[in-house]
């Protein structure tokens, strides 16, 4: 059975199906989730169902039972309707990353959250070639950000000097490549072993053939020979014979 981590990207969990504890009636699906930049937590979500998603239910997060791989155990008993507060919270993803120093140095891509308390571990932002940075995704800490707006995220420009890439996924592409080469020596040692055979066949059939090609050849050989002596026995009988008759004759 697969065991879902400890911590999810944020995305991770959108569009996951939302059930009800007790009666396993469908919720909808996650449309959002209500992060609040100040306390850098997820207080809740946002769950959409109804033809075109029209009907909006809103979850805390301490409605949450269980996540899933395939879906979220809620308990609706508990359910809380959208609050103004809770639609006014900042969706952080795309938003300009400025430092407090007024640079400009990339946008966040996504974040990290325990999906036991909703806190968030680590925020991804990608660098837009910042000084030294190269652009890379990087782990920024929930410390790093002063403050965060619709538009923009403004951090400690100190919490720059010893970034972390996000390496998530690199595994897995590394192994992807290695499958990639494993699959492709074993393809092409098949290919060497299939010459091999055909040319150990070559030369066994090489083999055969200048066999059979010497053995023909002998025996033309003999044929020859064998014509030759008879041609001279029958010369050297006839010269005898010629030479009786004028013996005879003298």
């Amino acid at each position: 059975m697969n065991k879902i981590p400890e911590v999810l990207k944020h995305s991770q969990l959108l569009k996951k199906l939302v059930l009800d504890l007790e009666t396993v009636e469908e919720q909808g699906y996650i449309s959002q989730l209500c992060l609040n930049p100040q306390s850098h937590h997820v207080v809740g979500f946002i769950c959409k169902s109804g033809v075109f998603g029209k009907q909006k239910k809103y979850f805390a997060w301490t409605q949450v039972e269980t996540i899933g791989i395939d879906a979220i155990l809620v308990n609706e008993n508990q359910e809380q309707e959208i609050s103004e507060e809770s639609q006014k919270i900042v969706n952080i993803i795309d938003n300009e990353v400025w430092t407090d120093t007024g640079e400009k140095v990339g946008f966040i891509v996504e974040y990290l959250l325990n999906i036991k308390t909703g806190a968030v571990v680590n925020y991804l932002f990608k660098s837009n070639g910042w000084r030294s940075l190269l652009d890379n995704i990087y782990l920024l800490s929930p410390e790093a950000v002063s403050s965060a707006g619709n538009k923009r995220v403004i951090i400690v420009s100190t919490y720059l000097e010893n970034l972390q890439n996000y390496t998530e996924g690199v595994c897995q592409k590394l192994g992807l490549v290695n499958n990639f080469l494993q699959e492709d020596l074993l393809i092409t040692k098949q290919h060497i072993d299939a010459a091999k055979c055909e040319a150990k066949k070559f030369v066994l059939g090489f083999q055969k053939t200048a066999k059979l090609v010497k053995e023909q050849a002998q025996e033309k050989a003999q044929v020859v020979i064998t014509e030759q002596a008879k041609q001279k026995v029958e010369e050297f009988q006839s010269k005898s014979t010629e030479k009786k008759n004028k013996q005879k004759f003298t």
